[in-house]
């Protein structure tokens, strides 16, 4: 509780500032997380992408912490002006890890905005917020923030939103449902922290302004490669959305905040306490589905077909059918071979029925394939084979 108090104080200090939006140490069950965003599945469709860069607007981020190395882009530290985004308090390299470990392809870009002891001006935040826009991120994470805020932030989140890029950030550790920025400014995805059985973080701010909740604990990666096994607040949990979002942008690079949002919105699951935000906890394998991906392994509505009358030295063409879901096909010729039942004589699309075929029965089987796995159909059998 020492740390909760600690930052309480920070928060207190900050008038006219911004300060972190962590809260206070707790137990981090893990696991859970990753299943609470039902993130195993929506891995099926995509881990990320190299393409996809997530702003990590922060601290600074230990580029070469296992968790992170050969992931980290060059930066820039706006509190020291120069380019050594190095962190030097730990929350950063934090934020980094859990955005990485939802979306492990994807690259972080980090902009130091907060010093040493976790604080930063306003000015110095928006100037970061444009910097990342203007420097190659499709998302941006913001977990820091306070209630109080200036109009040079308004305007850096929306010149970020402008330029497509998504924002994400804390909802704050007040424990109350009062405005909290950036979170609260619009077009921003303002996320609450919950815990393993779903409910309301006690530190977390709640309310209709709030557009989701997610895990408010976890083990994260902290300086010296090392890692923390208390990292709680909704400095936590803006993050696991910020890789959500890059896992989004990573499956349909044209994305875009509204359409992040609406997807998010749509494909969210409901909380016991609605009042916690305005809509539940994202399900990520729902999100790519509803942004487009396959739901399930191909299904087959129209069975293969084969000429039903095949007679050697004439090409045959075989007809696929009809398939939901399908991205790619595998087809093979099979001849029915007796008590050994049906063997595969050729892969492909067309078959020349040889000598070898007289008097046997010929099939066509296709296995169709996407993300998701694969599905088989064999057509029915042809008419024996004549000469």
């Amino acid at each position: 509780m020492r740390l909760r108090a600690r930052l309480l104080v920070l928060l207190a200090l900050c008038a006219g500032a911004a300060c972190l939006a962590a809260g206070a140490a707790g137990s981090t069950p893990d696991g859970w997380q990753d299943q609470a965003l039902d993130l195993p599945l929506a891995w099926q469709v995509t881990t990320g992408s190299s393409a996809s860069v997530v702003a990590v607007v922060d601290s600074g981020v230990q580029a070469d912490h296992p968790a992170l190395a050969g992931r980290v882009l060059p930066g820039y530290d706006f509190v020291h002006g120069d380019t050594d985004t190095n962190d030097d308090n730990g929350h950063g390299t934090a934020v980094a890890g859990i955005v990485g470990s939802v979306c492990p392809s994807c690259r972080i870009l980090p902009v130091k905005v907060l010093d040493e002891h976790r604080v930063g001006e306003w000015p110095t935040i928006a100037a970061g917020i444009v910097w990342a826009a203007d420097n190659g991120a499709q998302v941006i994470n913001l977990s820091v923030g306070g209630a109080h805020t200036v109009d040079e932030l308004g305007a850096a989140i929306a010149y970020a939103l402008s330029k497509g890029v998504i924002v994400v950030a804390a909802a704050g550790n007040n424990g109350s449902d009062q405005s909290f920025y950036p979170a609260s400014y619009p077009g921003v995805i303002s996320v609450a922290a919950i815990d393993e059985n779903g409910a309301r973080s006690s530190f977390s701010n709640f309310g209709a302004g709030v557009t989701v909740a997610a895990p408010g604990c976890a083990t994260a990666p902290w300086l010296a490669s090392g890692y923390t096994a208390d990292f709680c607040g909704t400095s936590t949990a803006s993050p696991y959305v910020a890789g959500l979002a890059g896992l989004a942008h990573s499956f349909d690079p044209s994305l875009d905040p509204q359409a992040f949002s609406q997807a998010l919105a749509a494909s969210t699951t409901p909380l016991a306490d609605p009042s916690t935000s305005a809509y539940g906890i994202p399900d990520a394998n729902r999100l790519l589905v509803a942004l487009g991906a396959p739901s399930s392994a191909p299904v087959s509505s129209t069975p293969p077909t084969a000429p039903p009358a095949p007679e050697t030295g004439k090409p045959l063409l075989a007809r696929v059918g009809v398939w939901r879901g399908a991205s790619s096909y595998r087809v093979q010729w099979q001849r029915f071979a007796g008590k050994a039942g049906w063997r595969t004589v050729v892969a492909g699309a067309t078959y020349t029925p040889r000598r070898a075929d007289l008097g046997s029965r010929l099939r066509v089987v296709v296995t169709a394939a996407n993300v998701r796995g694969t599905t088989t159909s064999a057509s029915a059998p042809s008419s024996v084979v004549r000469s």
